[in-house]
């Protein structure tokens, strides 16, 4: 009878072990970042990598959409791939799969559009799954949207009349402000510089504690400085570009054409 107990104990032991996906040691962090994209800044870095690249875009193209969630140790970067073998299914998803592609989308065009999900999961979820609301995949994509949802930047900036526009640029002292009107909490500006020192506003990070309360980004390591008072990478004396997207369809390329081959013949 002992002996079937022993056997018993080992047996349930082993199917715990391999059916419950487990999270190294090494995953423990501080604080969750969670990173807001801006589309047209995406997809023109994009297509700056290969002009021939294209871009799937949110139906709303003008919405701030989601990077991801990302554990972070005070003073480094990371944890990053806590668990290799817990890989990413999209079934696991399916129930939210619709509001993740207009909300945390793929933007890269030619790539599958799980790419994204497949990435954060592998290098971020399986971290943050040591508290227990982002203990699955589904909670980890969930929380994000909810995250979305109360702080989306599209609201927090639109507040202050800080909008989309080719034309207009804004400061970084502005759209600091404007976040910490709301959330009363240091974010995370990031721009993408060009070589003329034109900034696209790229991404803004907030953070949150592992009870998932907004707290200040002080201390992240990030490719970023403080200036002024504002973490940052964007230049601060130059003015922010906060991008429109300009979808160009095949007939306005062919008024173009026709355009110019009036005027050629002329």
């Amino acid at each position: 009878m002992s002996e079937l107990k022993a056997i018993f104990i080992l047996f349930t032991t082993f199917i715990i072990h391999f059916a419950v996906p487990t999270v190294n040691a090494g995953s423990e962090f501080d604080l969750l970042i969670f990173t807001q994209q801006w589309p047209a800044t995406a997809c023109k870095e994009w297509k700056k990598h290969n002009p021939s690249h294209t871009c799937s875009m949110p139906k709303n193209s003008e919405t701030w959409t989601i990077h991801g969630i990302w554990p972070t140790k005070m003073g480094m970067i990371g944890p990053a791939f806590c668990n290799r073998t817990w890989f990413f299914d999209p079934e696991k998803i399916r129930p939210i799969e619709e509001e993740l592609l207009q909300k945390w989308p793929n933007i890269y065009g030619g790539t599958s559009e799980y790419a994204l999900w497949s990435h954060e999961w592998a290098k971020h979820g399986t971290c943050a799954a040591i508290l227990k609301p982002l203990n699955s995949e589904l909670h980890y994509f969930q929380n994000g949207l909810e995250f979305l949802k109360t702080f989306t930047m599209t609201d927090i900036l639109e507040k202050s009349s800080i909008v989309p526009s080719n034309t207009e640029k804004y400061t970084i002292s502005d759209i600091n402000d404007a976040i910490k009107e709301r959330i009363n909490k240091n974010p995370v500006i990031e721009c993408k510089v060009e070589e003329g020192g034109d900034n696209y506003i790229s991404e803004i990070r907030i953070c949150f504690t592992k009870e998932l309360q907004l707290t200040d980004c002080d201390g992240v390591v990030t490719r970023n400085y403080r200036n002024g008072g504002i973490l940052t990478n964007c230049h601060t004396t130059k003015g922010i570009i906060y991008p429109q997207y300009k979808k160009y369809t095949w007939y306005v390329e062919l008024y173009k054409l026709l355009t110019w081959l009036q005027w050629f013949t002329l």
